[in-house]
């Protein structure tokens, strides 16, 4: 019964999230949509006069991974519908 509920939770975990590798097709000038078709969809999209940001859960390479921090946020930002900019987001930390 562990097995399953293990595996189960691995897949719950990683849905949505983008694979490290994938952020290396995203460059400026790129369209929504192909960005979208390159890394899939965004987590969170904010928009501010004329400009929408989405936000990317992005899976850490095998051997950076931890059980407690598997992946980071990143960010890829558009200006009149095309990215100028991208990367990995600031996190502050807690402690």
């Amino acid at each position: 019964m562990k097995r399953p509920a293990a595996a189960l939770l691995i897949v719950l975990l990683s849905a949505g999230c983008v694979h490290g590798s994938n952020m290396d097709q995203v460059h400026a000038g790129m369209t929504r949509d192909q960005v979208s078709a390159a890394i899939g969809q965004p987590d969170l999209t904010t928009n501010t006069a004329g400009r929408e940001c989405a936000q990317y859960t992005v899976l850490k390479d095998f051997w950076s991974r931890v059980p407690w921090d598997m992946s980071d946020p990143y960010y890829v930002c558009y200006t009149n519908g095309k990215v100028d900019t991208f990367g990995r987001a600031a996190v502050a930390n807690p402690s």
